[in-house]
């Protein structure tokens, strides 16, 4: 197997699980990572671990998803060292099954859309810049193998921020149908110049820090799930087959916009087939976001 180019990629939810493991074996494959995380602590945690094995040490980038306003600051942290971006994988998200009631930010979008849709969103406006000087930029965006469990599911416009319907199920599998459009439209709105590709992700095996944070009925209740379910290093081995698909790898390739965790082209959730339903949402989530501006 040849050794890609070096690329240049950002990394999203970089302090555990998948994020954690994609950014470090990005970084010892000799890619120049920036992993952005949250919380300081985690992410300092993180990269150390990262750069243990790194043969390009990564950069950490604090970002939280659901600070719309703050995610031109992140990309301008990225700009001060490369002059453009070969790759953004959307690898946060927030499912926090804790919760009962919807949680706001202080702009007024629910926690759980805002952080997995609208943060998305606008960090790639955000860094459209960066992606569109490189030779062959790629958006990658992560959905869920729960969604064909729920043939019906649809984007709810009229109260897209969980009013009357909010569960954290729920709200997660709506914000990754979200993903899904999103990645099908900017596709087709940036034919031939960006590379996208929606990996659906099927149930991974949680950290031991992520089980030990969940309540304890919750805890034994997802244990005999979380002994089944796929490991985070080979899911993050996905990331990087699609981060180096095309980039000198001669097994693996991976092809099509929405792909299961061994890149073969998967169905489209029903809804998510209607491009008139694709183009509104990205009417309301360009409004939602802030109307960021695009260089495409």
């Amino acid at each position: 197997m040849n050794d890609p180019r070096p690329l240049a990629v950002v990394i999203t939810g970089a302090g555990s699980g998948i994020g954690l493991r994609a950014a470090r074996q990005l970084a010892e494959r000799g890619h120049r990572v920036f992993a952005l995380c949250r919380d300081r602590r985690r992410g300092e945690d993180a990269l150390a671990r990262i750069n243990a094995s790194a043969r390009e040490p990564a950069r950490l980038v604090l970002a939280d998803l659901a600070e719309l306003d703050g995610l031109d600051a992140v990309a301008a942290s990225v700009v001060r060292h490369v002059d453009h971006l070969d790759v953004v994988i959307h690898n946060a998200a927030n499912f926090d099954q804790t919760l009962r009631e919807p949680r706001y930010t202080a702009a007024g979008h629910e926690l759980i859309w805002v952080t997995n849709h609208l943060g998305p969103f606008r960090l790639t406006a955000a860094l459209s810049g960066l992606l569109r000087a490189a030779p062959r930029p790629k958006v990658v965006t992560v959905a869920s193998k729960g969604l064909v469990t729920m043939p019906r599911i649809r984007i709810r416009f009229d109260h897209l921020d969980g009013t009357g319907w909010y569960s954290p199920t729920r709200a997660y599998y709506h914000s990754k149908l979200a993903q899904v459009m999103f990645s099908l439209e900017l596709a087709s709105r940036t034919a031939g110049r960006v590379d996208v590709t929606c990996v659906r992700v099927p149930a991974v095996r949680l950290d031991a820090d992520r089980l030990a944070g969940m309540p304890r009925l919750l805890r034994v209740l997802y244990a005999p799930k979380n002994r089944l379910a796929a490991s985070p290093e080979d899911l993050a081995a996905t990331y990087v087959r699609v981060t180096e698909d095309g980039e000198g790898r001669a097994d693996g390739a991976v092809r099509g916009v929405y792909v299961d965790e061994r890149g073969r082209p998967v169905n489209v959730p029903a809804f998510a087939r209607d491009p008139a339903a694709r183009e509104r949402l990205w009417a309301v989530t360009q409004a939602a976001a802030g109307n960021p501006s695009w260089a495409w």
